[in-house]
């Protein structure tokens, strides 16, 4: 009784008189424990009675729930939701209750059911990304296709849900085997919709140039857009599914990413393997630009060691035989260009097919610098004479390359010039394919800075040549008619009579010869064929004045044409259309 007196005396005079009292009792716990009456564990044998059947009602609703959601179709929502809660308490009760654990593996199939519905259903983005696909082939190398994932944030949320509760349950590789399915079929879709579909080999080796040409295009965007936009969502959806299970979702993600991207490089190393020509050479630059640019970021994706080092070996492998293919057709390329051995020659010294086509493939080849450096490397083409000659120096392996197929150009260029036999016309032809080199370096920004300036200008020197040796090859004859033996203008003392004799005659078929040939002749550029009338007039203008004015006002009966007459028949050189002087 004093300690009672005591308890409530100390309770009293405490500020926290309930936790005071907590920690007074704490001290007698076992004690207190070993005086309880025996109505205590009637008690106790009375609660454990009524948790069983508490336990027992959870159960059974649980299991009701179950049963009437697994004979409905799949949805969403409010019973999914439901469904989910009971299927929450049926995992919670299967270490207890041998009736819980059967619920649970009867909610399986409708788990499996949901997960499959759901990781199957494509978003609106897809949809979109259908109707763009035609556009694909033209968009620049970073366009990928812009979309916010294969699934909807709502879609995802509520396959992550039904997920954990798989996982919870033990149903790992069920779980797995679905996912992997679904969303592999998924993104076979989506690179379907890319105009990218698996080809066999065989296939690809007897493809016409047109429809590869077409596959190799859309390949290069799709490379991109697989791994940036498609794999990437992959990942994101993989780490939310299996978040509690990284080492399995890791192993999912690998195996939904294995097919399509094997896919892919399948077709790069059969374009690979295929027939080497020249009209691949800047698609195959592309592919493999493509695969090399998108190399680090589909390895950062794989977060198992295991599988980040196969699919970089594979992508390593396609990586160098496309590098190989494209260092082979350069070379091959180069020897098509030395050993172009047409013998029969242009009309009217006109731009030669080969130089049209080289230069149109050297144009794409500087646009790709950056990747033809990585191609090459230090095997690039060795023009070491080359460099010496033109005075720059080779800086990079595109540089020495573009370099080397446009000397072995001009060479061939300047073989084909003998099969004129006409000097002068030798020089038109020259001159005219030379001008369209030096214009097409000078126009590309790319091109013209890795042949360099010093080089064009060397070769605008050359031009300037091949105008003076036609000037001379064609006209010195004809002004010679025009000039007294010591080369001087004829012009005699005044009251002598016009010049009528062999010289007008001369110069008469000497212009009628030239006018009938050269009206044939083609100089294709306009600037160029300006050029060349002016230097042609600036020497034969004068010397004719000079002609007309050795004797009195009137020309003599030999002399066919005026100065006005000569300048307007100038006009008609380098036209590529014959025509005749009626006199």
């Amino acid at each position: 009784m004093a300690a009672a007196k005591q308890i409530l005396k100390s309770l009293a005079m405490s500020k926290n008189a309930a936790d005071d009292m907590m920690h007074f009792l704490s001290t007698f716990g076992p004690r207190l424990h070993s005086l309880s009456s025996p109505e205590t564990g009637e008690e106790e044998a009375s609660g454990a009675v009524d948790d069983q059947e508490e336990l027992e009602e959870e159960i059974a609703a649980a299991e009701e729930v179950i049963l009437r959601g697994n004979s409905s179709s799949p949805s969403s929502g409010g019973m999914i939701a439901d469904y989910l809660y009971a299927v929450d308490d049926a995992i919670a009760a299967s270490g207890r209750s041998a009736r819980a654990a059967a619920a649970v593996h009867a909610a399986m199939p409708r788990l499996e059911e949901e997960a499959r519905s759901l990781l199957s259903s494509s978003s609106p983005s897809l949809r979109r990304l259908s109707l763009l696909s035609d556009d694909l082939g033209d968009a620049t190398p970073d366009a990928s296709p812009r979309h916010d994932g294969t699934l909807s944030p709502t879609a995802a949320a509520y396959v992550g849900a039904v997920a954990a509760r798989m996982l919870r349950a033990g149903y790992g590789p069920e779980l797995a085997q679905v996912y992997v399915s679904a969303r592999r079929d998924a993104l076979a879709e989506s690179v379907a919709v890319l105009g990218v579909e698996a080809v066999a080999i065989e296939e690809v080796l007897r493809m016409e140039w047109s429809a590869l040409d077409q596959r190799m295009r859309r390949w290069s965007h799709a490379m991109r857009a697989v791994v940036r936009t498609f794999l990437a969502d992959e990942r994101r959806l993989c780490d939310e599914v299996f978040a509690s299970d990284e080492d399995l979702g890791n192993e999912c993600f690998a195996d939904v990413a294995r097919g399509c991207v094997l896919q892919l490089l399948a077709f790069a190393d059969a374009v690979a393997v295929s027939l080497r020509t020249t009209e691949k050479l800047y698609r195959t630059l592309g592919m493999y630009e493509a695969l090399a640019d998108v190399r680090p970021e589909l390895e950062a994706l794989f977060s198992d060691d295991a599988a980040r080092e196969f699919f970089a070996g594979e992508v390593s492998s396609t990586v160098q035989q496309l590098g190989s293919t494209v260092r082979h057709t350069i070379e091959e390329f180069s020897h098509a260009i030395h050993g172009e051995a047409s013998r029969k020659p242009v009309h009217g010294g006109e731009i030669h097919p080969m130089t049209r086509y080289v230069l149109n493939y050297c144009g794409l080849l500087a646009d790709c610098r950056g990747t033809l450096d990585a191609v090459l490397g230090d095997a690039g083409l060795d023009d070491t004479a080359t460099a010496a000659a033109d005075g720059t120096a080779a800086s990079t392996p595109s540089a020495r390359c573009l370099r080397e197929l446009l000397t072995l150009l001009l060479r061939n260029i300047d073989d084909k010039s003998r099969l004129y036999d006409d000097a002068g016309l030798q020089n038109i032809f020259l001159m005219n394919n030379l001008y369209y080199v030096v214009q097409k370096v000078r126009e590309s920004p790319p091109l013209r800075e890795l042949v360099g300036d010093d080089w064009l200008r060397r070769h605008r020197g050359q031009i300037r040549q091949y105008e003076t040796g036609y000037l001379r090859a064609s006209w010195t004859a004809v002004l010679s008619q025009l000039r007294r033996d010591d080369g001087a203008a004829a012009r005699p003392p005044a009251g002598h009579r016009a010049p009528s004799g062999p010289s007008a005659k001369s110069f008469n078929a000497a212009f009628q010869e030239l006018y009938r040939t050269q009206t044939a002749w083609k100089v294709a550029d306009a600037q160029l064929r300006e050029e060349l009338r002016i230097a042609v007039s600036e020497r034969l203008i004068p010397a004719y004045r000079a002609f007309l004015g050795q004797g009195s006002r009137h020309p003599a009966r030999h002399v066919k044409c005026s100065l006005e007459d000569l300048e307007d028949y100038m006009l008609d050189f380098f036209e590529g259309a014959q025509k005749f002087v009626r006199w």
